[in-house]
């Protein structure tokens, strides 16, 4: 043989060893499935709940504001998610309607994150990295405009005082009570006792700082320096207005009732009662109220 011929063929031998001696390329892997879980939304665009979702000026000048109250993501194992979130809409600065909402999809690991689907294949969400304890998401919502930057848990968010409040006791008795007893009342020639009834009450504070505030009451007769008897008449009362709230201290400044202020207590840790002093209508004697959110 050449001497050539055979140091090619040596050179030859030598590149096929090598190849058989070098280890195969380990395929990329995908991140772990997500578990199933519930994740709320603690934080939407910077805001605590309830948050700002979006606001628009509809027929001519009236401002419309949606205020998320609560928003989740139900994520399952086996690849599906579920995205339902409730808020409230107002307009020009009252309460209009509830409305909710429902989003769902699939969702699918990469090496790198995960890629959520909606239902008709549209790519909504990349989240990138490993989930821990939270996760962010820029979540869409229906007849929202852009995406909402937010910041999800699988803890519930902290409770907050806004909410519907219902009246449970006055003075320490509970409702219905009397607001304002007359002894001794001369009607039609001969003298009764008049009661002025606490039926039920509640207040709602909206995410937008207003109020609302509803007394439904009732006039009773009975004996003279006796209790009631007799029902006379049934009245609803209706306030609003704006309320602020400066560590537990509660200010509630009607809108409607000429120098109506009610003022009183929240609890410490937010979940309740709330103590509110105030009476039927401006210039009214204050009662102490307590209310229980419902």
């Amino acid at each position: 043989m050449h001497p050539n011929i055979r140091t090619i063929a040596l050179v030859m031998l030598s590149f096929v060893a090598a190849c058989d001696d070098a280890s195969p390329v380990a395929p990329i892997q995908n991140l772990p499935p997500l578990q199933t879980a519930v994740w709320h939304v603690h934080v939407s665009d910077g805001q605590a709940m309830p948050a700002l979702l979006g606001q628009r000026t509809i027929a001519g000048n009236v401002l419309e504001q949606d205020f998320l109250d609560s928003s989740r993501v139900e994520i399952d194992r086996d690849g599906s998610w579920e995205h339902k979130a409730w808020y409230q809409q107002f307009r020009s600065g009252e309460h209009h309607a509830w409305v909710s909402t429902l989003d769902w999809g699939t969702w699918t690991a990469t090496p790198t994150g995960y890629e959520f689907r909606r239902n008709t294949g549209e790519s909504l969400y990349t989240l990138t990295g490993s989930v821990g304890d939270s996760m962010r998401l820029n979540l869409v919502y229906p007849n929202q405009a852009g995406a909402a930057v937010s910041l999800l848990r699988r803890t519930l968010p902290p409770a907050t005082i806004h909410g519907r409040w219902r009246a449970t006791a006055l003075g320490g008795q509970p409702l219905p009570a009397a607001y304002w007893v007359e002894p001794e009342f001369e009607t039609d020639g001969s003298v009764v006792s008049r009661h002025v009834v606490i039926d039920s009450a509640a207040v709602f504070l909206y995410a937008n700082d207003r109020y609302l505030h509803r007394i439904f009451y009732s006039e009773w007769e009975g004996p003279a320096n006796g209790e009631r008897q007799t029902k006379r008449h049934s009245f609803m009362i209706t306030d609003f207005g704006s309320w602020t709230k400066t560590g537990v201290t509660m200010t509630l400044a009607s809108a409607w009732l000429q120098n109506h202020v009610v003022t009183g207590e929240a609890a410490a840790n937010i979940v309740g009662p709330l103590h509110l002093n105030h009476g039927i209508s401006h210039g009214d004697e204050p009662a102490a109220f307590r209310y229980v959110r419902q």
